[in-house]
This record gives C-alpha cells, structure tokens and sequence, in this order.
C-alpha cells in the first residue's frame, strides 16, 4: 500500500513538472518564414536582435522565458530572436539579406543593421514592425519586465487597430 502511494505521488510530480515545462515555451518564428507567414495572416512583428556571445541577451531571452505575460500575448504577433552574426542568407520583405564579414571570424548579417536603423548595433536590440514592415518601435539594450509589458501592451494595441 505505501510503494502504490509512493508510485502515484511521483505520477502526480512528474505531470505537474511536465505541465510547467510545457507551459514555459514560447514560439519563436523564423525570420525566413516571416513574408510567407504575412501573406497568410498578417500580425505584428517582434524582433529581438541579438548574439550568442552577448550576456545581456541570454539575460533577456530568460525574462522573456518567464514572462507569463509574454506567453499569453505570443499570439498576437511573431515573435523573432534573430542571431545578428547568423550567416545564412535571409530573404525578408521580397529582399535577399546576407553576412557581412568584418575580419576573421568577425562580422554582422545585413539585416541587422536595417532592422537597427542604424550601423551602430547595441545587443540586445528590440524591434516592432508592423504588417507591412514598418518601424513601430525601437529599444536598444534590456527590457525591464515593466517595460517589457508596456511593449506586450503597444503590441496588443497595434494588433487589434489593424
């Protein structure tokens, strides 16, 4: 009788576990999947430009992780964490986007720097575009999770007024 108590508790754990690592992704969208994905059903566009060796950028990817906000809002636009040193071609907007090498083992994809605005790229680096790829919002540098939530919010604004 107590191992069939045992048994059934550490059931009941693992479902809990599961649910909540469930429950803690957020989808991301390919930037290359972005054009087609507009054609179907227009949204927002959420672009967090980052890189892999950039500390504040896991720090925010983190928050984003456990922002329940965030999680709930996700479908109200697509949500991109676009690697600035990627070297894949990317086609976005009808154009065709490539990497720029700076050195050796150095460099920026293009597309960084016209979602940037600018040739000087802070990472991270927070984007809105519109339906029809137009500036709506730009941040360099971390989000706090208040300012972050205002964004959710402009996005959701932006969503629903298209």
């Amino acid at each position: 009788m107590r191992k069939r108590l045992v048994n059934q508790l550490l059931i009941i754990v693992l479902l809990i576990c599961a649910g909540r690592v469930g429950h803690a992704q957020i989808s991301t969208t390919h930037i290359n999947d972005i054009d087609s994905l507009l054609a179907t059903q227009p949204k927002p566009i959420l672009v967090l430009l980052s890189t892999d060796w950039c500390q504040y950028c896991a720090i925010q990817k983190n928050q984003i992780r456990k922002n329940d906000n965030f999680r709930a809002k996700s479908e109200q636009f697509y949500f991109v964490e676009f690697n600035a040193e990627q070297k894949a071609p990317i086609t976005f907007a009808g154009k065709t986007y490539i990497y720029k090498p700076k050195g050796v083992n150095t460099g920026s994809h293009e597309l960084a720097f016209v979602l940037n605005g600018n040739p000087n790229i802070t990472y991270p680096t927070w984007v809105l575009l519109d339906q029809k790829y137009q500036t709506l919002f730009r941040h360099n540098g971390l989000l706090n999770p208040a300012q972050l939530n205002e964004l959710l919010q402009a996005v959701e604004n932006t969503f629903k007024n298209k």
